[in-house]
C-alpha cells in the first residue's frame, strides 16, 4: 500500500473521529488540525498526476459554487 494512502486514511480517520466523538472545542479544533495535516500529506506524497486530478477537480467545484452564488445575486 502506497504511503499517500496511509496518510489519507489515517487523516480522513481522524478527521472523522473528531466530528462524531468530541464535543469539547479544544479537541475537535485539535483532531481536526491533526487530521488536515495528514490529508494534506497525504496529497504532498501522492504521484503527480493524482494531484493534478484532484486540484482540477477541486477548481471546478469551487467554480460551480461560485456560478451558484452569482446566479443568486449573492456576490458576497
Amino acid at each position: 500500500m502506497s504511503s499517500y494512502l496511509i496518510f489519507w486514511l489515517v487523516g480522513f480517520a481522524t478527521l472523522w473521529t473528531g466530528l462524531r466523538l468530541f464535543d469539547d472545542e479544544v479537541l475537535l479544533i485539535a483532531a481536526l488540525i491533526v487530521g488536515s495535516g495528514l490529508v494534506f500529506i497525504g496529497l504532498l506524497s501522492a504521484p503527480t498526476g493524482l494531484q493534478i486530478a484532484i486540484e482540477v477537480a477541486l477548481v471546478a467545484s469551487l467554480f460551480h459554487l461560485c456560478m451558484e452564488c452569482i446566479k443568486r445575486g449573492d456576490r458576497a
